[in-house]
């Protein structure tokens, strides 16, 4: 780009690719404005009325808390209507449909039954509906491409958002995004928004382990039960043998040792910190550490309370725990740690999680973010190449840096 350009031009070239394209994914990395670039669509298309309504569709109440603020404040002129927890609002917006707006809870059943109704109702609502899929890999489940294939295609305008839309080892699912909402028609990765100053430089510290005798017996045990199934006829799915393996790798014990060792030379890591495990059962045991390192720290799991959320986004905690619940979505620009107990060789989750800590923070201008990752020793044991090709990446992800015209 040259010197002088704007800092957010992405955004406008995103939308005029998907105006001259009217279907497809955007896959803009988290904190570059997908939010932002898609309301500049639906902008566009209901001032040139190509459009009449809009159906906003994504998964999890904080998100779709996230976009019911932003519809609210921007479209004050326009019937917004919600369907998703309590609120239960799809009749009125079929029943009002112009000029209008629906935030709905991204289910395959809901979304058919949009459709079933649309389909009675007169006029061309294939032609002027925009449909809106926010973090869209979520999109091409078995349950969608069971019961959705082939209806979504005929509309439109079908937008689709994420980070990184591709779905690790689903063809099947691919297949559905590629077919019912469109390619991938515009990207902005993660090194473009760090080289253009719109999501902070980071450090990248991976932590090196080994499994217990008892944890690689495990694994040898989970691999023998694959290759008897196998060999004796029954169907096998090698996806469901590396995802056994890799709990293994996620819930290792001697991950705990070495993390003690990182914190108990560098405790500011736990300050403005999230840490990703995956079961509440290996959070537990991490506890017994945080507790001598930290008084500020917190679990945020399905059943705990939104509040821990907000005090933590309010500087009230020091340090998150949690399993999945705030990697998508949610936008906490003072985060600078995150420490990967659980990591994927998908890049999809891992982007999502270090991008937590890469938002810019207006309170910190300095500001440079750590990701701790684990990374396993004994190359057997490193099932699929998976933690060398995440921290292969990581590694190199790190290196970039702020190009001096955006300085």
């Amino acid at each position: 780009l040259p010197a002088g350009s704007s800092k957010w031009i992405h955004q406008d070239m995103a939308v005029k690719t998907f105006l001259e394209k009217e279907h497809g994914i955007l896959a803009m990395a988290t904190g570059t404005g997908k939010t932002i670039t898609a309301m500049k669509i639906i902008n566009k298309l209901f001032d040139s009325g190509d459009i009449r309504r809009v159906i906003i569709t994504m998964y999890g109440n904080d998100l779709l808390d996230q976009w019911a603020i932003q519809i609210r404040e921007n479209y004050k002129n326009k019937q917004i209507n919600y369907h998703y927890a309590a609120q239960k609002m799809m009749k009125d917006f079929v029943m009002h449909p112009d000029d209008s707006i629906l935030i709905l809870s991204r289910d395959s059943k809901n979304l058919s039954r949009l459709l079933e109704l649309f389909d009675r109702l007169p006029g061309d609502y294939r032609n002027d509906t925009l449909f809106v899929f926010d973090e869209v890999h979520g999109a091409g489940s078995n349950t969608f491409v069971e019961n959705l294939s082939g209806r979504l295609s005929p509309y439109r305008y079908r937008l689709g958002l994420s980070a990184t839309p591709e779905r690790e080892y689903d063809d099947a699912g691919n297949d559905f995004l590629l077919n019912e909402i469109g390619e991938v028609i515009f990207e902005f990765t993660l090194q473009d928004a760090i080289q253009k100053g719109i999501l902070c430089e980071f450090n990248y510290i991976p932590l090196p382990y080994v499994l217990t005798e008892e944890e690689k017996l495990k694994k040898r045990k989970i691999i023998a039960a694959f290759n008897a199934k196998k060999e004796s006829g029954e169907p096998v799915d090698e996806k469901d043998m590396f995802t056994q393996l890799a709990l293994v790798n996620k819930t290792a014990v001697n991950k705990l040792e070495e993390f003690e060792g990182l914190i108990s030379q560098r405790p500011d890591l736990l300050t403005k910190c999230i840490i990703f495990v995956q079961t509440m059962e290996y959070g537990e045991k991490l506890q017994k550490i945080l507790v001598r390192y930290s008084d500020k720290y917190h679990t945020y799991y399905a059943d705990d309370e939104k509040i821990n959320l907000e005090n933590f986004a309010a500087g009230k905690i020091d340090c998150l725990l949690t399993c999945k619940k705030v990697s998508e979505g949610i936008d906490i620009s003072s985060v600078t740690n995150i420490i990967l107990f659980s990591s994927d060789r998908s890049k999809l989750v891992t982007t999502q999680r270090i991008g937590r800590a890469l938002r810019l923070d207006k309170n910190n201008p300095e500001k440079k973010a750590t990701v701790v990752d684990f990374v396993i020793e004994d190359s057997e044991e490193n099932d699929n190449n998976a933690d060398a090709a995440r921290a292969e990446w990581l590694t190199e992800l790190s290196k970039t840096r702020r190009c001096e015209y955006e300085k």
